[in-house]
């Protein structure tokens, strides 16, 4: 009986000690957590970056190369807008992003575009 005791102890403050953390909901439409460096960086680095580089640029486009600087466009809506609304990027004649590519873009994007 003592040892029975012992172990019920143990269990609950075994259970006790557990914590579970609290599952984020995904923005609606999104299936999945984006991942900046999988997800997102491949496609911004293969077509995106060949005008948005530290290269000068006739049209200062920003540099897609480093993060902060990405993320500094996306704090400012100028990204979004001129990816979803004015639907302007890329440019004719340049790579196009693809239906699934803008899909995780969204996504990622509504997930508060996160450097993970």
């Amino acid at each position: 009986m003592k040892k029975l005791s012992i172990l019920l102890i143990f269990a609950v403050f075994l259970l006790g000690s557990c914590t579970f953390e609290k599952a984020v909901p995904l923005p609606a439409g999104c299936t999945t957590t984006m991942y900046y460096a999988t997800d997102i960086k491949p496609f911004i680095d293969s077509k995106c970056v060949v005008c948005h580089s530290n290269i000068p640029s006739y049209m200062n486009a920003g540099d897609f190369t480093d993060f902060n600087h990405l993320k500094e466009l996306i704090n400012d809506g100028t990204f979004k807008d001129r990816v979803f609304n004015k639907k302007d990027m890329a440019p004719p004649g340049y790579d196009q992003l693809t239906e699934a590519e803008l899909g995780k873009l969204r996504c990622w994007l509504d997930q508060g575009a996160p450097n993970n």
